[in-house]
């Protein structure tokens, strides 16, 4: 009995170690085909294209999905242009007949045909015109998004930017108040001051953290938006731009608001929008009139008597045809009304661009005067907030100036400096969107 039991378990020890054993091989094996999978893929993260704002403004142009998609509407549009002019030209065909009759052998021919239809008072001419002027809508359609994407553009580059130099700001004030954290520490020790003075020194370290957090989020935010405009190419703002003093233009002189209003994309839309509904009224008021079709054959070939006694090889032969509407069911009428209706729509819609894009315009004169003063003041502030906090801190360390003076102090420099920051992103916003209200860009199609 005994021997049997140890030869019992002797076996299941012998098929759990079997077991064990290829569950150990078959992990492995998928280890070693994981690796060698991971190793042959290539990298697919990379680090992203740090740029000027002029760089990746042409990344976007290139690849904004909303401005392919106007590109392709421009392409459509010219096609359509294509279309239409193809009823004012002649066009060829080829024709084969074949009749068989009871007790009579089979007869056939083919021929060629030249045919062309016009309206004769030019309703074509009037759709041809009407497609003219949808594909110059078609692109200052175009030219007025671009304007819009520049904008855009600019806020989330120019976000990122001053995100990044907010970010590099705050990890230096953390820097700052760390060792300070450390000289409240040793003073305390050393019974120089009170231990609320540590404490304070760790409240102020806590909020400067806080505010990194901050800027890093603020930066991450605009740097998707950035990659989002530009169809989620990885770019983002050269590191530092906020460091070196910035071409930020000084424009004293304002814009000429009536001609530049008129000139802009989207009153020129608005333009074509009203010459297409014209020429399509044109063209509902030509329905009930007269069209002319003329046709000329040659007959190519013949076979059997039948369609030889009706036919002449190698001659030409015509057909003129002149088609007179009576009654069409209210057509002419319903279309009619359907023009004018759109015409009427077209001229409200022009009257409405041209309100908003001198709105438009007087706004960003206005926010780009209102920047510019703003960062002026801003620049004086931080001057005067850096010797004040530069008088400080040798104050503190001669032993003439307490610890709330230090943290005060540094409270101001902080903000003052985050507030340069943001002025000077608010001023090259601005100037963006001055130049987009005006519907001119650097190298845009809107030029």
């Amino acid at each position: 009995m005994l021997e049997y039991g140890i030869t019992f378990f002797g076996e299941i020890a012998d098929v759990m170690k079997k077991t064990f054993c290829r569950r150990a091989l078959f992990f492995s094996l998928v280890l070693v085909f994981a690796k060698a999978t991971t190793l042959a893929l290539p990298v697919s993260e990379a680090s992203a294209e740090s740029l000027d704002f002029e760089s990746a403004w042409e990344v976007i142009r290139e690849h904004n999905p909303g401005l392919k998609a106007a590109r392709n509407s421009v392409d459509a549009a010219y096609a359509s242009l294509k279309i239409s002019a193809v009823r004012t030209r002649i066009t060829a065909s080829l024709s084969g007949t074949g009749t068989k009759e009871e007790g009579s052998r089979a007869s056939s021919s083919a021929g060629a045909s030249l045919s062309y239809s016009t309206s004769l008072f030019g309703r074509e001419k009037a759709f041809v015109s009407a497609e003219k002027f949808a594909l110059r809508e078609a692109e200052a359609s175009l030219a007025a998004m671009e304007l819009n994407l520049y904008r855009q553009t600019a806020v989330s580059f120019w976000g990122a930017a001053a995100g990044e130099a907010s970010v590099k700001a705050a990890r230096e004030e953390i820097t700052r108040r760390e060792a300070f954290l450390e000289d409240a520490r040793l003073r305390f020790q050393q019974g120089m001051v009170p231990e609320l003075d540590v404490l304070r020194a760790e409240s102020a370290l806590a909020e400067a953290r806080h505010a990194l957090a901050l800027s890093e989020a603020s930066r991450s935010g605009f740097e998707a938006m950035l990659k989002g405009l530009a169809g989620w190419q990885n770019i983002s703002p050269a590191e530092g731009l906020f460091d070196l003093d910035l071409d930020i233009g000084s424009r004293n002189v304002p814009p000429d608001f009536q001609n530049t209003a008129d000139s802009h994309p989207l009153v020129l839309k608005a333009h074509r929008s009203v010459e297409k509904a014209e020429s399509l009224l044109k063209a509902a008021r030509l329905t009930p009139l007269p069209t002319l079709s003329l046709t000329a054959t040659k007959t190519l070939v013949t076979d059997g008597p039948a369609a030889s006694a009706q036919y002449t090889q190698d001659d030409w032969w015509g057909r003129a045809t002149l088609t007179i509407p009576l009654i069409d069911g209210g057509q002419t009428k319903w279309s009619v009304e359907k023009a004018e209706a759109g015409l009427a729509a077209a001229e409200a819609s022009l009257g409405s661009a041209k309100a908003e894009v001198m709105m438009n315009l007087f706004t960003a004169w206005e926010d780009y005067v209102a920047a510019q003063k703003g960062l002026y003041a801003e620049k004086a502030r931080f001057d005067l907030v850096s010797k004040e906090r530069d008088i400080v801190l040798l104050r503190y360390r001669e032993g003439l100036a307490n610890q709330i003076e230090v943290l005060d102090a540094q409270s101001r420099f902080t903000g003052s400096l985050a507030s340069l920051i943001n002025g000077k992103k608010g001023l090259l916003v601005a100037e963006a969107a001055l130049a987009s209200a005006e519907g001119s860009i650097p190298g845009g199609e809107s030029k």
